[in-house]
């Protein structure tokens, strides 16, 4: 029996008629199977490094946004909650004629400029805390005839502040309130009130240096972003790790802060007391670095000029493109050669208010981050 026609006999059949294209298929089959392979490690890759850029521009620029809030709330808002419980934690005031209203021993410090108080009631300094959706707290020193002429805080309410002159004393507490009301050493809160005032803003002082040296530290080389994205892919050393987009944000990390201190302060007190009728008031001078190991006396931090420019750039969104390796393929296909792949995105770093400088003056702690692809 010849064998072709047995052969053509078997090709004529239906199952050798789904046979022979199925064997021919099957290399572009295999193929496919490579190429989807192909595909999906390439995509997961580009989504490993993606997410590993976004979590570390976060986690970078979320160190600068604690840092300024923190700026921000040791700015006033801080000193004022704890201050204002002076209201209750001594008997008010008597005046020497008893002809008007007693008064607080908070309104000798917050009438003299010891204390600015949040908006909007600036005549007693006595508000509540502000709502949680408010975009203006409105810190103010407080400006009436009260506090001293010859040192208006109005020159502290500035983007860059005046600095007193080193020579005098600045008074902290309002001279014309102590000439008019008893607020005396014997048996009167006079110790007790400035000792809690000098303890006040010297810790609010210690919190500032505090939060000031851990930022300082995370942002030095961006190290928070560097270490963040290493720790997130495989194809890296420590060392070289997202060098390109850490140079591009690096450039805006360098916050800074001057702090705004005392060193020469002064207080009133009573010349007499109740028994013998009042006299008027007598200066009682400090010298911060005296009584405070060498330290002045810390009032609020303001941002240099250097810090507001680049804010302004944070508002506006800061473009990072960082280029990866991809793995490599069955083809032997050189796909970064040709694409050149990168992942990229924009980060924001802005509060509620247009200069983007919400830490002084009228501090408002309210920086967000916010990433864009």
């Amino acid at each position: 029996m010849s064998v072709r026609p047995l052969i053509l006999g078997k090709l004529h059949q239906r199952r050798a008629q789904i046979l022979l294209p199925a064997v021919l298929l099957a290399p572009i089959f295999i193929l496919v199977v490579y190429l989807l392979f192909e595909t999906a490690k390439v995509s997961m890759t580009k989504v490993r490094q993606q997410f590993a850029l976004d979590n570390a521009a976060y986690s970078q620029v979320s160190a600068a946004s604690t840092y300024l809030n923190a700026m921000a709330m040791v700015n006033g808002p801080l000193p004022y909650r704890v201050l204002l419980s002076m209201k209750g934690d001594y008997e008010p005031l008597k005046h020497k004629n008893r002809t008007q209203e007693d008064i607080t021993v908070f309104d000798l410090f917050y009438k003299g400029g010891g204390v600015p108080t949040i908006g909007f009631d600036y005549k007693t300094g006595d508000n509540k805390p502000p709502a949680p959706e408010s975009i203006d707290w409105g810190l103010k020193y407080y400006d009436g005839p009260e506090v001293d002429e010859n040192f208006p805080r109005k020159d502290w309410e500035k983007e860059n502040p005046t600095p007193p002159d080193s020579n005098k004393h600045v008074p902290v507490m309002s001279k014309a309130l102590v000439k008019d009301y008893y607020f005396q050493h014997k048996d009167g809160p006079f110790v007790a009130a400035v000792t809690s005032y000098l303890e006040t803003y010297a810790r609010v002082g210690s919190i500032y240096k505090s939060q000031d040296y851990v930022y300082q530290e995370v942002s030095r080389n961006a190290i928070m972003f560097r270490e963040a994205y290493y720790l997130n892919v495989n194809d890296c050393k420590r060392s070289e790790c997202a060098r390109q987009s850490a140079a591009q944000l690096r450039q805006f990390l360098g916050l800074k802060t001057k702090p705004f201190e005392l060193n020469k302060i002064l207080f009133f007190l009573s010349e007499s007391d109740r028994a013998y009728g009042h006299a008027g008031a007598t200066d009682v001078p400090f010298v911060a670095e005296e009584i405070l190991g060498g330290q002045k006396l810390f009032q609020f931090a303001y941002l240099d000029p250097s810090s507001r420019g680049k804010l302004k750039s944070l508002a506006r969104g800061i473009l990072l493109k960082q280029p990866f390796k991809l793995p490599r393929n069955h083809f032997n296909i050189n796909l970064e050669q040709k694409y050149k792949p990168y992942v990229r995105n924009r980060v924001i770093l802005a509060c509620p208010r247009g200069s983007n400088n919400c830490v002084w003056p009228n501090p408002l702690p309210k920086y967000n981050v916010t990433l864009e692809p």
